[in-house]
């Protein structure tokens, strides 16, 4: 982090870290789309409804490339920035790589009929569920991070220790993920569905994964 005397130096200083927190929110909008669609099709709503969220989260995706495109087309300097420019760019990129995830998640929901038995309907909520918590952390960790580098708010231990909320959370999808692809293989359904579950479920695990990639990456701009 640079000195406290180069904060604030550049026209364009409130611009780039804050818009990261722009480009959050269709991301997280992204995931709560993701939650609506799988109960969706567990409970067998009529499929129009299921293609207006479909479209929802294209919608997004969308809405959140025109706010990356704005931050990265408008950043002052590398050597003036307060964090690493390749850190930073490389966060925009992760923090895509969430809603991408979602993308793919939903379409794997669309390909066909999604009938699961009981237990494998509850198992994959939990993991959905748990993905969205660690997106959700995300949000916290972010507020924080950037007005600890840009301001000087917050204490420097409160703001990793949000970090690490969200490696501990995604543990919890790790397990998920692979408590549901065993239960997936072990049960009677044909292989078709096997397959949809476990691609379905990879793609819930690669959003949690990227809100873990933004944490450790959050985590090295603290420590420039």
């Amino acid at each position: 982090m640079l000195p406290a005397s180069l904060r604030f130096f550049g026209p364009r200083r409130q611009d780039y870290l804050p818009g990261l927190l722009d480009h959050y929110r269709p991301v997280a909008r992204g995931m709560a789309l993701l939650n609506e669609a799988l109960k969706h099709v567990l409970e067998k709503r009529p499929d129009k409804g299921f293609r207006v969220l479909v479209s929802e989260t294209d919608i997004l995706e969308a809405e959140a490339d025109k706010v990356k495109r704005r931050i990265r087309n408008h950043l002052p300097p590398g050597f003036l920035m307060v964090v690493d420019k390749t850190l930073f760019l490389d966060y925009t990129r992760r923090q895509d790589d969430i809603l991408n995830a979602v993308q793919e998640a939903v379409t794997w929901l669309y390909l066909a009929p999604f009938d699961v038995p009981p237990p494998l309907a509850e198992a994959t909520r939990l993991c959905v569920e748990e993905a969205a918590t660690t997106v959700a952390l995300l949000q916290a960790a972010l507020t924080e991070a950037v007005n600890f580098i840009l301001r000087g708010k917050g204490e420097r231990g409160t703001v990793k220790a949000r970090m690490q909320d969200i490696r501990t959370q995604h543990l919890k999808v790790v397990k998920a993920k692979r408590g549901l692809i065993a239960a997936a293989y072990a049960s009677d359904m044909e292989f078709a569905r096997v397959y949809q579950v476990i691609r379905f479920v990879e793609y819930v695990y690669r959003a949690s994964h990227s809100a873990e990639n933004c944490a450790d990456l959050l985590r090295a701009m603290l420590a420039r």
